[in-house]
């Protein structure tokens, strides 16, 4: 993987202004600055059992025993038991900090897999951090269950043949977007919908799919009484049900004196095989379900239209470390594209479907070379490489704004 795009979803600009570059980053490079940080950290790690802060059996054996062995195996996840900050902690270390917080253009990925080369402790925080809650960063952990003692990943490679079965879960690539990804996401989108000065826009991120439509029809109940303005935009992206962990988005166009009935409803799927969104189907009772009509009129159902972009590829015959499940980051482009045409060409949500999916398409350039015309399947796969690791340093970088202004206990 010799060339890859570097993008900038950390701040709230419009995504059309967002250019795609790119840059070479060797293993050489990588390794050398995967070197580096061990030792920053194996260094902290000294510090800290040199200060008497390793308290307990660790220090009464392992680490009297021997110092050294005891930070290259145990120690790191001592100090996680040992601070409920541990994650924290590190990052208010500037060289620590500045290493996890790099941005995607300092990281060497591998070809095949597209997995990024970690240092031994970065791979081993990450892991430990899983453990505790709101600490997670994106993509970058593997599961509990696939982790050592002491924090390192069981990777399949490391697997005797025949004793374990391949899946999503073992590669960065291919992991499933998490609940910190989707409240990253759903954040992003709720800055894009600011100082909307034509249409109000509302962001959904609430619950599944049907609950964001129950969402959608209160918020509309609610306005009825507080709003001079009649129609307002709503725009939703949320997982399908508990029972399925596919993404997609939708947009409705509410007049809130009649908040039983949506005037406009588009649903946007991530991927369309045979011209039809498989779950097309399941949204259409969701919607019947949240906005009844009273007998013999049409159901609301009725006014769906079909916003979807095919541009998830369907996991038959790809390799598990290739599999696709970046539906996360495709119904977000899409709902930010929604978004950005509701604040600047208001006229459009009431125009053609054709229309307005094709201009959808302009306003998401990572994934469309031009109008409708969606970028190579490769190129698209690097792209959401690129986003993932931007997940885990915004992750990141929030938890270090959030504890750096907090007092440190001992």
């Amino acid at each position: 993987m010799t060339a890859l795009p570097a993008l900038d979803f950390s701040n709230p600009e419009p995504i059309s202004s967002l250019q795609i570059s790119y840059t070479q980053y060797t293993r050489e490079q990588a390794e050398e600055a995967n070197f580096t940080f061990d030792e920053a950290v194996k260094q902290y790690l000294r510090h800290w059992i040199e200060q008497g802060t390793a308290a307990g059996i660790d220090r009464s054996t392992e680490v009297e025993r021997d110092t050294e062995s005891f930070i290259e195996q145990g120690a790191l996840r001592s100090f996680f038991k040992h601070h409920d900050d541990a994650l924290e902690r590190l990052l208010q270390q500037d060289d620590i900090a500045r290493h996890l917080l790099r941005p995607d253009t300092k990281v060497f990925f591998e070809m095949d897999a597209y997995e990024p080369l970690l240092a031994l402790f970065e791979r081993r925080i990450y892991n430990l951090a899983a453990h505790r809650e709101h600490r997670e960063v994106p993509f970058r952990y593997s599961p509990v269950s696939r982790q050592r003692d002491c924090g390192d990943s069981i990777r399949f490679s490391d697997i005797p043949a025949g004793e374990g079965r391949e899946d999503i879960g073992y590669y960065f690539g291919t992991r499933r977007s998490d609940t910190t990804t989707l409240n990253l996401i759903a954040r992003q989108l709720r800055l894009e919908a600011l100082f909307s000065s034509q249409l109000p826009i509302h962001v959904v991120t609430e619950g599944y799919m049907e609950d964001s439509l129950r969402a959608v029809r209160t918020a509309a109940e609610q306005l009825q009484r507080e709003s001079q303005q009649a129609i307002h935009c709503f725009v939703v992206q949320r997982r399908h049900a508990v029972d399925d962990r596919h993404l997609g988005a939708a947009l409705l166009l509410m007049n809130v004196q009649q908040p039983s009935l949506p005037q406009r409803v588009l649903f946007c799927d991530t991927l369309k095989p045979n011209g039809k969104p498989p779950w097309w189907d399941k949204f259409k009772r969701y919607l019947d379900t949240v906005f009844p009509q009273p007998e013999g009129s049409p159901a609301a159902s009725e006014r769906l239209e079909d916003g979807s972009l095919n541009l998830q590829r369907l996991h038959d015959g790809v390799p598990v470390r290739h599999q696709d499940i970046d539906c996360a980051f495709y119904s977000a482009s899409m709902a930010r594209a929604l978004i950005q045409l509701t604040k600047l060409s208001p006229e459009l949500i009431s125009g053609s479907i054709e229309d307005l999916v094709s201009c959808m398409t302009e306003r998401m350039p990572e994934y469309f070379d031009q109008t409708n015309v969606a970028k190579d399947p490769e190129l698209v796969r690097q792209v959401n490489v690129i986003r993932r690791w931007q997940m885990g340093q915004e992750a990141l970088a929030d938890i270090r704004r959030g504890h750096s202004s907090s007092p440190v206990a001992c």
